[in-house]
């Protein structure tokens, strides 16, 4: 099934329903910030769920001028970019690209139309969607944050970033020492970790920055823990960007990729440091004897069933869904 087409009636529905079923996340995007109160009260009822939502507007950036209805609201983050123009809500189930603004949902000025794409049904266009949503948000300015948002350079210390991030070897760097808040590679070049969690503690983002420029792989992940897509970045300058298609099997993905989803999904679902899982590592060290949960985790995410053979280590594992994928 793809991509559903909306009429104003639906659009003022799904627009709704985005907020009323988020459990996670709300990124909405809006030119203009004059909002209908069915939105607010959506928003404020969002926020008492401890739902995180970033609203990004554009046009004037003196639009919160005379509105005070967002100050209460401890999990919002509100950002602007003169740039925008374009209507893009979303949870991190579905999202709605469309004409229809927040002021009026009753269809009753404007003939507005959408698309409605899900991420169960159209994974890639929906994982894009999302992509081009933290390319905005990355340079855009930001105009109010609530008590409970925290910025990720204020979520963690660069030491502790370290004791979680996996597979530092894969990064060429070994040597977790830090000196002034850097990492010294071995080749004695100075890098700086990244990462923002999603809020359940899974890993959202991770990479590494030189001379205050992304360099190097910028890995993403969904919100179960695989990894989305990689990106790689020049001294700030994008590069490629290489999308993890589990669907496409003209398309297999590096198995490094696939633990580095895995590991994550450990962390999701057994609270687990991953700083030091790799192949050779034995599932149970990090699961327990509880190995089905993950097992079944990862079997969702890729749509397979009857994928593993008792495998005991994350190569084993890993090895066991690359041929389901791929075989």
């Amino acid at each position: 099934m793809a991509a559903e087409f909306l009429s104003s009636v639906g659009n003022s529905y799904q627009i709704d329903r985005l907020i009323s079923e988020a459990t996670n996340e709300i990124v909405f995007f809006t030119p203009t910030l004059k909002l209908h109160e069915s939105i607010i009260l959506r928003f404020q009822q969002a926020d008492q769920r401890n739902v995180r939502i970033t609203l990004l507007f554009g046009k004037e950036r003196n639009q919160l001028k005379g509105q005070r209805w967002y100050k209460e609201l401890k999990n919002l983050r509100m950002l602007y970019h003169d740039k925008l123009n374009s209507s893009v809500y979303r949870n991190e189930k579905e999202l709605v690209l469309t004409s229809m603004g927040l002021s009026d949902l009753s269809a009753s000025i404007h003939n507005d139309m959408g698309i409605l794409i899900s991420k169960l049904r159209d994974r890639k266009a929906f994982e894009d969607g999302i992509y081009e949503q933290e390319i905005f948000m990355e340079h855009a300015e930001e105009v109010f944050a609530g008590i409970n948002y925290v910025k990720p350079e204020e979520s963690n210390r660069p030491e502790e970033i370290i004791g979680e991030m996996p597979y530092l070897s894969y990064f060429g760097i070994e040597d977790r020492k830090l000196v002034n808040g850097k990492v010294k590679a071995p080749s004695g070049k100075f890098y700086i970790p990244e990462m923002e969690l999603y809020n359940d503690g899974t890993i959202k983002y991770q990479g590494f920055k030189k001379t205050r420029q992304r360099h190097g792989e910028w890995i993403l992940y969904t919100y179960e823990g695989f990894v989305r897509e990689v990106v790689i970045y020049e001294n700030g300058s994008y590069v490629d960007k290489i999308y993890c298609d589990y669907e496409n099997p003209s398309k297999p993905i590096s198995k490094y990729y696939l633990l580095f989803g895995i590991g994550n999904s450990v962390k999701k679902l057994y609270d687990k440091n991953i700083g030091e899982l790799y192949f050779h590592s034995r599932i149970e060290d990090f699961t327990g004897f509880d190995k089905t949960k993950l097992f079944y985790h990862t079997e969702r995410f890729i749509r397979k069933r009857s994928v593993f053979d008792m495998p005991e280590t994350f190569q084993e594992m890993v090895d066991q869904v690359y041929s389901a994928l791929y075989t």
